[in-house]
Order: structure tokens, then sequence, then C-alpha cells
């Protein structure tokens, strides 16, 4: 039996296919693209999900070695020992702040690479519902449909939100060990270098995303001729 396109799904089906069917007959070549597809969607969901959670322990890893490498630091009073060089003795204190930016730097990065992460799962998981509304029914979307909407939570909000708390962690204790050292002045400079780092991250990491929609270079004078 021939399956109407629905509306909602006809530009991603024009993408895929390069135009716009009106109908997807079981047995034609398209049918079984788009059940090759959905293989292909369903084993690349399942290769996300498991590059977040190796991802993710990674991340805890260094995160739990940093926290205790800045207790380490404050157990071990480093401001008191003096040695008698006034530089030396400086860069003793101010190693509890590197210790704590080095955290926040790690922590940005947690948390782009989370949010990344769980903006292409959720994109296959949406490729998943439409190529099974075509070739298998719509089994994925049951499943997340069954059960009290109260209890569905996202795996990748989760992570989000976890990444976030330790992004914040990260910035208090920064902000705070700056102050102790460095007093109103060098707050307010770490809250600068604070927005600065997360700017800048941002502008650089979104720059590969955009290289898709320019030309490649050489082509420019090709196409005008």
């Amino acid at each position: 039996m021939k399956m109407k396109i629905d509306k909602a799904d006809e530009s991603f089906l024009h993408t895929f296919f390069g135009e716009s069917p009106d109908v997807v007959e079981p047995d034609s070549a398209r049918a079984e693209a788009l059940r090759q597809a959905l293989q292909a969607a369903r084993a690349q969901r399942m290769a996300e999900s498991d590059s977040d959670w190796k991802r993710n322990v990674l991340f805890l890893a260094l995160f739990v070695f940093l926290y205790a490498a800045l207790g380490a630091s404050l157990t071990l009073d480093l401001a008191h020992h003096a040695t008698g060089h006034k530089s030396f003795d400086y860069a003793l204190q101010a190693v509890p702040v590197l210790i704590a930016f080095s955290g926040f730097f790690l922590s940005l990065l947690f948390l782009f690479v989370t949010r990344s992460g769980a903006r292409r799962l959720q994109n296959w998981e949406r490729a998943i519902v439409v190529l099974e509304k075509y070739t298998a029914g719509n089994l994925y979307k049951q499943m997340l449909d069954l059960g009290p909407r109260t209890t569905h939570y996202s795996f990748s909000a989760i992570n989000v939100a976890l990444a976030l708390f330790i992004c914040l962690t990260w910035v208090v204790m920064y902000n705070y060990f700056t102050f102790t050292t460095s007093g109103v002045i060098g707050s307010v400079i770490s809250l600068f270098i604070t927005t600065m780092t997360y700017v800048i991250l941002d502008i650089q990491l979104l720059k590969p995303h955009r290289l898709d929609n320019e030309e490649p270079v050489g082509l420019e004078k090709d196409d005008k001729e």
C-alpha cells in the first residue's frame, strides 16, 4: 500500500532524495533506500550514545583529578611557605587560581561538547522517527511516548545540566580564589577573563559549521567566468 508523505516530512525527504515525492511505495527503490537509511541511523545513534558515555567518563576523571589537585594545594597552604623570593612566593599563591582556571576552561569544553553531542543525538532520533514512519511503522516514537509524561527525562538534557553545574562550580572557585589572592580588582579581572573565554570559545568552536555554507576557495572566479 502506498504511503502518502506528510507535510511536515517533505523537507527531510526532499533533502534525502533530491526531489519531493508525493508517496512511497513499499517495494520501490525509495522504500529500500529509506530502510537502509533507517539501519544506518540506528547504528549511528548507538555510536553517538557510546561516544557520549566514553567522553563523559574522560571529562569526569579529569575533573576528579583537578578537584584533588586543588584540595591538595589548599591543604598544603602554599601561601604560608615563604621562600624569600617574591616572584616564587607569588607563583605559589597563584597555584589554586591556575588550577581553578584550568578546571573552568575544561568545564567550558565539556559543556560545549555535551551540547553538541545532545544536538547530534536529537537529530538522529528525529531522523529515525521519520524513516520508521515510511518503512517500519512508528515503533520508536511509540516507545518514547509510553508511560507517564512526568518521567520522560531526557538523558541528553541531564548531561547538559551536569556540565553546566560543573562549569558554574569552577567559575565560582576561580573568581573566589582570584578575589582572595588579588582582591576586588583581581576579581573584576577574573570575571572579564571568564566572560571573554566563553565568548571566544563559542565563536571559535562554531567556525567549522559556518564553513559548510561557504564556497571552496578558487571556485568563485570560475563561477563568474
